[in-house]
């Protein structure tokens, strides 16, 4: 047994006798430094998820032109024919389709466009290119359309021979559709083949043509031209203006 003696001669003590020792512990619920470490690093990357959700999901930036109902080649780019809708686009896209109603101005479609379908520059002509027309069908053998390889938006002369001459009908027409004669059910040795004239004064000589010779069609749609492809005619093939006489004029009337 331990005793002890206080020094101001109190009675002695028994360590024994003692109270039990006090024991300090967290209370419950109460995290550690490093807990509370981890969850901060939790929520921040939480936040930083989040961020990102967002800005994926969010309403794209930039609207563009789509088609308000189903257009046909030939059809002008009107106020009601488009409507504007946010579209996220890849950049090569974009750079394709259009913004605002002004970039659209005096287009017309050149290729067929469903209803809903993004516009773009290759599906429309140029600006004040091409204006509505009426349209005209000729079916004709697949070797004089070009072997088949017109497409929707050419340009092409259209030749036409009867009685061993042939003569241009119609100059720069552009190309409104292409099928095969018959349908799913030809042999696609016949092409009926759409053409937009523009000038009313060769849609007879192209209808006749069609009727009464037979019709060739040269595609020209690389070619530089001079002015905007109109469907207007030439002079007659074979014939040139007379050449001017050589040397200097003739002298005036003696006298």
């Amino acid at each position: 047994m331990v005793m002890t003696r206080p020094i101001d001669g109190a009675a002695a003590t028994d360590l024994n006798d003692a109270g039990p020792r006090r024991t300090v512990t967290r209370l419950p619920g109460v995290p550690g430094g490093r807990a509370v470490v981890g969850g901060l690093l939790i929520a921040v990357a939480g936040v930083g998820t989040f961020v990102s959700w967002q800005q994926a999901t969010g309403a794209p930036d930039q609207r563009y032109a789509v088609a308000a109902h189903a257009l046909r080649p030939g059809d002008p780019v009107t106020a009601d024919a488009i409507r504007f809708e946010r579209i996220d686009l890849p950049a090569g896209v974009a750079d394709a389709a259009f913004r605002t109603g002004a970039e659209l101005e005096g287009r017309v479609v050149v290729g067929p466009v469903g209803e809903g379908e993004l516009l773009q520059a290759g599906a429309l002509s140029d600006q004040g290119e091409a204006e509505p027309a009426a349209e005209v069908s000729v079916a004709l053998a697949r070797e004089l359309a070009v072997d088949g390889r017109l497409r929707t938006g050419d340009t092409v002369d259209v030749y036409a021979t009867h009685d061993e001459v042939t003569d241009v009908v119609a100059e720069g027409v552009r190309v409104i559709e292409v099928t095969e004669a018959g349908g799913s059910f030809g042999d696609g040795r016949e092409l009926t083949v759409t053409l937009a004239l523009s000038d009313p004064t060769r849609r007879a000589p192209v209808i006749h043509a069609a009727r009464d010779g037979k019709i060739t069609l040269v595609r020209t749609t690389h070619l530089a031209r001079s002015s905007s492809a109109t469907g207007a005619a030439p002079p007659r093939a074979g014939t040139t203006d007379p050449a001017p006489p050589e040397g200097p004029p003739p002298a005036g009337g003696g006298g």
